[in-house]
């Protein structure tokens, strides 16, 4: 079985995988079962318009894409999966995100005859699907796709109610990691405090909740709590949040990482007491669901993602947006942490979101929408 996945973002061609990098490892994993490759349609650096090669151990097509130029990429997105049919034959196709590539892989699929299956990782509120035009993206897209996909239960709830005559699944976000050799104790680690990971893209002034988050560490420190935290992340609103902690008086209470690899951002976390995640939407909560698979208990909030995937044994849920209810979360962790059993933890992460579990999931997707084109 040949299955295409047509993605929303992915990172450039001939530099490492950071956009896009679940996708990439989610296809890697099904390689187990089925002949994989990747297109991304939205490709703003490549050299020509079309490409076709062996990326990272997987075949990856890319299409030019430029802005401004409607036609030029609507043509270019025709003239790839013409060339993508004829060279890869690929039975089905699994679009990502449906108000993005999923329109036009709905589109794609009618034209040269292959169903398509979508999973959706934007929230509603950042999709904007509940408002024009993407409301009506997202309508034709659950319409016609062969199976509508979720990264949490709480996301095909909302999907539900505002496409109630199209039904929704949920699958979770598969979350690899690399625990070959244990972190050296003290690379990271702050001797004699209570280390805390946040693990967001600096992106935002809001989505991810920090300035409540630096609000509440503030506070902690103010009464005495020997605390340091790990911002692990890059982006345009580093600098705003340097100057935040500056102007809070926590400036050496808080460590920014910056970009960090995988194998970094899991050094950091396995050298933490607990992860924190502040965020006022989450369609699923990669780094939360990552710090589970570690063994690691968390603070996050009911923000769409976490709820599906936070427990009383793996951590404790809070009220989004609300600085009281934060800081009295990470009061309790930081009084309870060590109670957490990490093995448990891992234990459930690995039975929930592990990328062989997630695959065979998948897989199972694909065997049924093959046999239901075999039977048309």
């Amino acid at each position: 079985m040949r299955i295409l996945m047509m993605v929303s973002w992915y990172s450039p061609k001939n530099e490492p995988i950071n956009g896009g990098i679940f996708h990439y490892e989610q296809a890697m994993d099904l390689k187990k079962y089925c002949d994989m490759a990747i297109y991304y349609p939205y490709d703003r650096t490549l050299v020509g318009k079309y490409s076709d090669e062996e990326e990272h151990g997987i075949r990856t097509f890319r299409s030019a894409y430029d802005f401004k130029r409607k036609i030029y990429n609507r043509r270019n997105m025709y003239s790839a999966m013409k060339k993508i049919v004829r060279d890869f034959k690929p039975d089905i196709i699994h679009a990502q995100v449906s108000t993005e590539v999923g329109r036009f892989a709905i589109i794609l699929g009618a034209l040269f005859r292959i169903p398509v299956m979508v999973t959706e990782h934007s929230t509603v509120e950042a999709s904007g699907i509940t408002k024009f035009p993407c409301y009506w993206y997202g309508k034709f897209v659950f319409k016609y796709s062969e199976c509508n996909v979720c990264v949490s239960d709480k996301l095909a709830e909302k999907l539900q109610e505002i496409f109630p005559k199209y039904s929704f699944r949920t699958v979770y976000n598969g979350i690899a990691t690399n625990q070959s050799e244990t972190p050296a104790k003290g690379k990271y680690r702050v001797p004699e405090h209570i280390n805390i990971a946040l693990v967001a893209g600096l992106y935002d002034r809001y989505i991810k909740g920090i300035p409540t988050l630096l609000k509440v560490i503030s506070r902690l420190h103010q009464e005495g709590r020997n605390i340091i935290l790990h911002i692990v992340g890059d982006g345009e609103y580093r600098t705003e949040f340097e100057q935040t902690v500056d102007d809070l008086g926590i400036a050496k209470q808080c460590i920014f990482h910056g970009q960090c690899t995988r194998e970094c951002v899991q050094e950091i976390m396995l050298e933490s007491d607990f992860l924190v995640s502040a965020s006022i939407m989450e369609s699923f909560g990669c780094s939360i669901a990552e710090a589970q698979m570690l063994g690691i208990p968390v603070v996050a909030t009911r923000c769409g993602g976490p709820e599906s995937i936070v427990t009383p044994k793996t951590g404790i849920l809070v009220d989004k947006g609300n600085e009281e209810a934060l800081y009295q979360g990470i009061l309790e962790m930081i009084n309870n942490y060590p109670k957490y059993n990490s093995e448990e933890i891992k234990q459930y992460a690995e039975e929930k979101f592990s990328l062989a579990t997630i695959s065979k999931q998948y897989y199972k997707i694909y065997q049924e929408i093959a046999k239901n084109k075999d039977n048309e």
